[in-house]
């Protein structure tokens, strides 16, 4: 009697774990996701993703962060490989296969994502603060209006109003201020193209980008005919970058 009781007592264990399991493919939870992403279905995509990426990431931001990058890089398809699985979760290799629309080129970009078991279903784990993503695709967007990569062409007033997105987003987003001096100064917009580097240069650390702050300066005080402000802008630019080929041009050409 006390062997049946335990053998049921087993069985039934073994039916109550396995009603908890999540039902359907893993793999086929991700190939959904990534469906819907092409589809531009972002707020289908973003109910598949696990909680803790749902707790990092309001779908606010997630649909955000794929509209801009959906303007920088188109998703052709995807490659997945299950690379390890337990009870709960499965680990996959993915392989995106992406056109760089500034490039026009074709590159792919791998990592791996896991599929993971939530309340009965299975849901994507990108373990991906997207949110955070966003100034730097404002920044990115804002040179294809700099770079007339957009199908409007080129659009500087666009491009500054990019950059300030990115800024607005994230004030220590430094960057940006780079791209604002380049905006301003195409539009004639001198005094301000020289504060934004100054900015710039202010906020980075790196000598070969405070160079090319310091050459946006330059070049915006030679265009004013302040030839002696523009002599020593470049030549701070070289004394950081000996190799700005740029620089050392337009500090020959100012002596």
């Amino acid at each position: 009697m006390k062997r049946v009781v335990l053998l049921f007592f087993i069985l039934s264990l073994i039916a109550a774990l396995a009603g908890c399991s999540p039902k359907g493919d893993p793999q086929e939870t991700l190939k959904t996701f990534y469906n819907n992403v092409m589809d531009a279905n972002y707020d289908a995509a973003y109910e598949i993703l696990a909680e803790a990426d749902r707790k990092a990431t309001s779908k606010e931001d997630f649909v955000l962060f794929m509209r801009l990058n959906a303007d920088l890089y188109k998703l052709n398809g995807v490659e997945i490989i299950q690379t390890d699985n337990n009870s709960d979760s499965v680990v996959f290799d993915v392989v995106e296969k992406l056109l760089d629309i500034d490039k026009d080129k074709e590159e792919s970009v791998s990592y791996k994502c896991s599929v993971v078991a939530e309340n009965g279903e299975w849901k994507v784990f990108s373990d991906k603060k997207y949110g955070e993503g966003i100034p730097a695709l404002q920044n990115s967007i804002g040179w294809l209006y700099i770079n007339g990569t957009k199908i409007e062409g080129r659009n500087e007033n666009e491009a500054a109003k990019w950059f300030h997105e990115a800024l607005k987003r994230d004030a220590s987003y430094y960057q940006a201020h780079y791209g604002l001096s380049i905006a301003y100064a195409s539009l004639g917009r001198y005094e301000e193209a020289i504060a934004a580097a100054k900015q710039f240069v202010s906020s980075t650390e790196g000598k070969k980008e405070q160079a090319g702050g310091y050459n946006v300066i330059g070049i915006c005080y030679e265009v004013m005919k302040d030839f002696v402000k523009a002599k020593e802008a470049y030549q701070k630019a070289v004394e950081l970058d000996p190799t700005n080929e740029n620089a050392m041009a337009s500090l020959a050409r100012v002596k």
